[in-house]
């Protein structure tokens, strides 16, 4: 065991400068159907990196206004965060879901059900990492490597989508989550994100315009 474990921390020594963790990036759109969707990635800048959970869900400020429709794509309540449940493409299209799967939609891949995902009731301790919460390629199980990243270069997973009924209320919210993955070829689980804000939502345009004031008040007493 000793010996395995020397092979693992020099295996994960050699190849640690080879991926980081470059932060979480969120991408916008206006689906078919007329709803405001957002996706939520996790950024390296290798595609060495393998995610192995999406955990210790916090909000920070504001209102989700999740989407959930599930099956029903005439039907909005409270649903489920299980990707899987919504059977076609116009329905995970325009619910919200969080997964470990990338850009697939696999039930066995579904962080939301991991004990981990949201924090315990009454919990003030963000480091929290539950005993049974697992991971979600087998400790660490077949590789669930990052892909090719969008117009921000580098190699991504998607791990949230949050929908919004309709295009026009989009109110600002901000929330964060960890991501746990490890390096190709070794079975040490890294840990980033914690801490990190992730934003959703344009501000009203009062509050753009306010903005805009500020800035040119600021430029006015610079001057």
């Amino acid at each position: 065991m000793k010996s395995l474990a020397m092979l693992g921390v020099a295996a994960l020594v050699a190849s640690s400068a080879s991926a980081a963790f470059t932060g979480f990036s969120v991408e916008r759109a206006i689906t078919a159907e007329g709803n405001t969707q957002y996706k939520i990635y996790a950024n390296w800048d290798q595609n060495n990196a393998v995610v192995l959970n999406a955990f210790n869900f916090t909000q920070f400020s504001g209102a989700l206004n999740a989407r959930h429709q599930d099956n029903d794509t005439a039907e909005e309540g409270p649903g489920s965060w299980n990707p899987s449940l919504n059977g076609t493409t116009i329905n995970r299209n325009n619910d919200s879901w969080v997964t470990a799967s990338g850009f697939s939609t696999a039930t066995t891949n579904d962080t939301s059900l991991d004990p981990s995902f949201s924090f315990p009731a009454g919990s003030t301790d963000r480091s929290f990492i539950p005993v049974n919460g697992g991971w979600f390629d087998a400790t660490p199980g077949a590789p669930n490597l990052v892909l090719a990243g969008g117009s921000q270069g580098g190699y991504r997973m998607l791990l949230m989508q949050i929908v919004r009924s309709g295009s026009g209320n989009d109110p600002i919210a901000t929330f964060g989550f960890t991501v746990g993955w490890k390096l190709a070829g070794t079975t040490t689980a890294l840990f980033a994100g914690a801490g990190q804000s992730i934003s959703i939502g344009v501000p009203a345009p009062g509050a753009i315009a306010l903005l805009g004031l500020a800035g040119m008040a600021a430029r006015r007493r610079r001057g």
